[in-house]
């Protein structure tokens, strides 16, 4: 089988949510021998080709990259076009004359949309349909990383951002969502990170086919972690804080929670890479917080402290934090509905409460219980530690697609599709 994929930059070192799941997915889906190609721009940060708009790569998978140019374009310009911001400025720098190329000359057997913001995609597809048509008529999929729609509104909504730019935040977020539903309308595939984000696309489009694809995890599991009194009483949160949306559930978050978890006697470290000036700010506003910024490892500060925070207010999607939290004997304290996709229970396996209130107390009453906190991290673990197997995640996609093709004869055919719209409850979410 022969696919191409589209999707943001060259996501190596996986260093944020996206990249991460980007990467797993990727690494995961060549490993099931199909022959890919990658349509992305080149990392900024650690740049693989040679800065032009049309590098090429081969990685140690074997999947080969062709890589636009590592920097983006303005933000600003995309006001005066249908684009969001982040699909205008990917979609300049090399990717889209890559695309047009790869469809117009290639045969495809399947092109993989990843992520909501690469919709720009769609336009050079359609186009070269009512043209001559794409060879090997393929199977289209989109990748979603969160139910953009409703994400986007979400940070125009809750932006505290003055009268021009929250404007354009609620103009971006309606072209994420026209963008979105159209991806949504015209694929043959719709995959979502969590259960709930299938059935909130299934209400717009009942007739799609879904797939849900949680993420996987590929770290050390620290399986013999145990905490102590030498412990010190932190609790840490993990993550990128460059997009708005992370900004905006942290400062919420700090200014409910900060001081009274200082008067309580605990620390709190936010640990992350982010806008430095971003940093001081926070620091700033909140000397009692331990902001450390971007670090070229979690495992540390991971194993120095007693829980690890899950508590976007919005923003919804799986947060690839919990597994590098959970695999590192870390118990879990969060938001219920910050936290999908996890077969976890509380507060037998994990701390959830509805308001960020609650929250704390709960924090403040169990943090020296190290009986409890030792309780938690193993039984999570125990739970978790055969569920998020990358690999499998892979083969669940590579056998969808075979399945839309009709690879396996009529018969199976028709078997392999009932299993793909199995695949899209929330029990394939934590299927291996």
């Amino acid at each position: 089988m022969k696919c191409l994929w589209l999707t943001r930059k060259y996501p190596r070192p996986a260093n944020s949510g996206e990249l991460i799941y980007s990467n797993g997915l990727i690494r995961a889906f060549a490993g099931t021998g199909v022959e890919l190609t990658v349509v992305a721009h080149d990392n900024d940060e650690s740049p693989v080709g040679n800065g032009s708009e049309a590098s090429l790569h081969v990685d140690e998978d074997g999947v080969t990259w062709r890589l636009g140019s590592p920097g983006l374009g303005s933000r600003a310009m995309s006001l005066f076009t249908r684009f969001p911001a982040d699909s205008w400025r990917l979609k300049n720098g090399g990717p889209e004359e890559a695309l047009v190329e790869a469809i117009r000359k290639e045969v495809w057997d399947a092109i993989i949309i990843d992520h909501a913001a690469l919709g720009w995609a769609l336009g050079p597809i359609r186009e070269q349909r009512r043209a001559t048509g794409i060879k090997g008529d393929p199977v289209l999929v989109y990748i979603s990383h969160n139910h953009e729609a409703k994400v986007r509104r979400d940070i125009a909504r809750n932006s505290t951002a003055g009268i021009f730019r929250k404007a354009a935040l609620r103009l971006d977020a309606e072209k994420y969502a026209r963008q979105e539903e159209a991806l949504c309308r015209e694929v043959d595939l719709v995959t979502a990170i969590t259960g709930t984000e299938v059935d909130a696309y299934r209400e717009n489009f009942p007739r799609q086919r879904y797939l849900c694809l949680t993420p996987g995890y590929e770290g050390e599991a620290h399986v013999h972690r145990e905490i102590t009194r030498e412990t010190p009483r932190r609790v840490v949160m993990s993550g990128s804080f460059e997009w708005i949306a992370k900004r905006i559930n942290l400062e919420n978050f700090l200014e409910k929670a900060a001081g009274r978890l200082a008067a309580a006697g605990i620390e709190l470290q936010i640990v992350g890479k982010t806008d430095e000036a971003f940093r001081e700010t926070m620091s700033q506003r909140y000397p009692g917080v331990d902001f450390v910024g971007r670090v070229p490892g979690m495992t540390p500060y991971l194993l120095d402290s007693r829980m690890g925070l899950i508590v976007e207010e919005f923003g919804g999607g799986f947060k690839l934090k919990t597994l590098e939290y959970i695999f590192h004997g870390l118990p879990l304290a969060g938001l219920t509905h910050a936290v999908e996709g996890l077969p976890l229970k509380s507060p037998e396996n994990i701390l959830l409460h509805r308001d960020t209130f609650s929250l704390v107390e709960g924090i403040i009453a169990v943090i020296d219980d190290l009986e409890e906190l030792n309780r938690m991290r193993r039984t999570s673990l125990e739970i978790c530690g055969e569920s998020f197997r990358w690999e499998d995640r892979g083969r669940k996609l590579f056998e969808s697609l075979r399945a839309i093709r009709g690879e396996a004869g009529t018969d199976s055919h028709h078997r392999a599709v009932e299993r793909v719209s199995d695949l899209s409850g929330i029990s394939s979410c934590l299927s291996r």
